[in-house]
């Protein structure tokens, strides 16, 4: 017999097996296989006509059954229906029976063939067969589990709307009602504040895994900023920031935690600290090899130089670069200028006057704007100067008076004549007003406008999320040399009210010489603000120094006119070595300024260093928001997740909740779970009557 070729036919994994046995043996060796399996009755020709016309017939010690009934022969399902899947059929032991008679043994397997594919439990498997084929069950489970993961998802973005947009927990039920009135399904559990508060734990805690996780796999150096303050419920906390680069792009800020503090001393803080960041993720080896800087505040016992915080964390992990804040220190420079000028008081304490005579009377405020309205000015509110906030608070509030010069004359003029005030109050006001129309008063308030834009400049740009210690260093000399070069050409503002010394009249206001006002210097008071600045931010101790020097390394500034090819090969950081000498060697021989490729990570180290915890600042401010007078009984753990999400979580349209829910429901339920307890309603006061009008139902 000529070995034909096989046809190609559908077949199961059993089938297949028999046919590679068959197509990978000689001919002879084929024939005396297949005479050991299918029925003897059949040549090889008719067992492939067969096979062909049913697919589903397989062969065993020369009998025959269906691959259908025998996979699906172990489900009881069939019972239930009626029906019962052939035995014989599904262990392969239908034969073509003991007749002598070739011809009707042919006729027997032709009339049991065709009896089981008009069998009902046959159309059933086949059913069975195709459905699994097509994994129709796998997706009906799939389709039910995407519909529970579904509503639970809309109760995860609800309870994320909440912490981003620092709304009560009592709105995420609202809110659930509203989307349900708006035909959306979230299922019947997982609607209370109680629900929404572990909901977004769970989101912070999976965000922080992430953000971590990140960090340890691609080794970015860690920057960590520490600040206190004290909540509304009156508990200490000390929040923490981290700066380090993600994916090995630019470094950013990203809040960490908020640690409430038992007591406030260095060993404490230290423990806690470390705490936090080990519950984060961050391990000793890990810190000891990436922890690179600490900034905070010049707090003493943050900073002491026995056993201050520092010093302690040092001491652990000698790697670290402590750093006090440049915007504190610049708060410092400008209070120490301050107590320096002693005729700097009388400003501040004139200014202190017009803050309090209109901050604490709503008359006098009402009086001023509609002094303002009248005069076509812009009506701003009057703020305090040279206090503790940041300077550029200080330049505002200066600003004001400034622009709404005329208005303030009209309003304490005006005061001042008022028969209905009694005469202690119309002397205060004459006072004030005879201070305001003295050119004493214009020189100086135009003096501290010129020194305080520029130093509220300063503070802005420190306060920069991409503000570097070179940049710093960059513009706190630039802003030295300004100010000094008041001194030989005034300022805007100066040169604006030296103009009126010729006429007397400053924004149509006649001025007056008084001579019992003492007018601040101004050379000596640009000097000192100069001397302070300089030995507040530019003077370092040798450590700083010589770090601050290293990281000019790549401002070609800096750089000698005849540089050595070599130039900055002997500056260690902590970076592949070979890959920081190749690239430095191509940086110098370059024409350019643009960093490259081997230089990255060396550039992303000096960007990880921090110049100001302004970021705790806004931090505390988010915190306040948060923790409000109707929220003061906020734990501080609440706080922090809700400040995480609300710093570091993406925009809500671009948040994607699933593999938080995913996470979720291994250990918790579904909304659609109707084991749980329904959220209580609240009772309402019952005007069935008045709300069926206003709803628009008819009785």
């Amino acid at each position: 017999m000529k070995n034909k070729n096989i046809p190609t036919t559908k077949m199961s994994s059993i089938e297949s097996t028999d046919l590679n046995q068959l197509t990978n043996s000689t001919p002879e060796d084929t024939l005396i296989q297949t005479k050991e399996q299918w029925p003897s009755v059949w040549s090889f020709d008719q067992w492939m006509e067969k096979k062909e016309k049913y697919p589903w017939l397989f062969c065993s010690m020369h009998k025959i059954g269906c691959i259908y009934c025998k996979e699906v022969g172990t489900l009881k399902t069939f019972k239930k229906q009626g029906v019962e899947i052939s035995k014989e059929w599904s262990t392969c032991n239908v034969d073509c029976g003991s007749h002598p008679n070739k011809k009707n043994k042919l006729s027997n397997l032709r009339n049991k063939i065709k009896r089981h594919v008009e069998s009902q439990a046959h159309e059933y498997a086949l059913t069975i067969k195709k459905d699994k084929e097509s994994q129709r069950l796998v997706k009906n489970m799939e389709a039910e589990c995407f519909k529970n993961e579904k509503s639970t998802e809309y109760v995860f973005r609800t309870a994320y709307f909440i912490s981003k947009y620092n709304r009560p927990y009592d709105d995420h039920q609202k809110l659930i009602e509203l989307q349900k009135a708006n035909g959306v399904h979230l299922g019947s559990t997982l609607h209370s504040r109680y629900s929404s508060t572990s909901i977004v734990s769970h989101i912070a805690s999976k965000m922080r895994e992430r953000i971590v996780k990140n960090i340890i796999d691609n080794g970015s150096k860690l920057a960590v900023l520490i600040d206190e303050s004290t909540t509304l419920s009156s508990a200490t906390s000390m929040i923490v920031y981290i700066k380090t680069s993600i994916s090995n792009e630019e470094p950013i800020f990203i809040f960490l935690d908020l640690i409430e503090l038992i007591t406030q001393n260095a060993e404490n803080i230290v423990n806690q600290l470390l705490k936090c960041l080990h519950a984060c993720g961050f391990n000793d080896n890990f810190l000891r090899e990436n922890w690179i800087s600490f900034v905070s505040d010049g707090a003493s016992v943050l900073f002491g130089k026995k056993n201050g915080v520092a010093k302690r964390l040092k001491d652990i992990y000698p790697l670290i670069f402590s750093w006090h804040c440049l915007n504190h220190r610049l708060e410092l420079a400008v209070n120490d200028s301050i107590n320096d000028i002693t005729s700097t008081n009388h400003f501040k304490a004139f200014l202190d006057s017009l803050y309090a005579l209109y901050n604490r009377s709503p008359k006098n405020q009402n009086e001023l704007k509609i002094a303002c309205a009248e005069l076509d000015v812009l009506f701003l509110k009057i703020g305090r100067v040279l206090t503790v906030r940041w300077v550029a608070s200080s330049f505002r509030a200066v600003q004001v008076i400034w622009k709404t010069y005329p208005a303030l004359y009209k309003h304490l003029s005006t005061a001042s004549k008022d028969d209905s005030r009694d005469s202690k109050t119309r002397s205060k006001y004459l006072g004030l007003c005879k201070r305001l129309e003295s050119i004493e008063f214009v020189l100086d308030l135009a003096l501290m406008c010129d020194v305080l834009w520029e130093l509220s400049n300063l503070s802005k740009e420190l306060q920069s999320h991409k503000a570097t210690m070179v940049f710093a260093d960059q513009i706190i000399k630039r802003t030295i040399r300004v100010i000094e070069s008041f001194k030989t050409k005034d300022g805007e503002y100066t040169s604006e009210a030296k103009k009126t010394k010729t006429n007397m009249v400053f924004k149509n206001i006649t001025l007056f010489d008084n001579q019992k006002l003492r007018q601040i210097n101004q050379n000596q008071f640009l000097s000192s603000v100069c001397n302070n600045l300089q030995m507040r931010l530019l003077e370092y101790n040798n450590e700083d120094s010589k770090i601050i020097c290293d990281i000019q390394i790549l401002n070609k500034c800096t750089w000698p006119k005849d540089v050595n090819i070599r130039f900055g090969e002997e500056k260690r950081f902590l970076i592949n070595t070979d890959t920081a000498i190749r690239g430095m060697r191509k940086f110098v021989d370059s024409n350019t300024i643009v960093i490259n490729e081997e230089l990255i990570e060396l550039d992303v180290l000096i960007k990880t260093l921090p110049v100001s915890t302004a970021e705790c600042e806004r931090g505390f401010s988010l915190m306040n928001l948060i923790c409000s007078d109707l929220r003061s009984r906020l734990t501080i753990q609440n706080i922090s997740n809700l400040m995480f999400i609300n710093v570091n979580g993406p925009p809500l349209s671009q948040w994607n909740p699933t593999d938080y829910v995913k996470s979720w429901l291994f250990k918790h339920r579904s909304a659609d779970d109707n084991r749980s307890r329904k959220v209580a309603l609240p009772n309402l006061e019952k005007k069935d009557s008045l709300w069926k009008i206003l709803s628009g139902e008819r009785e």
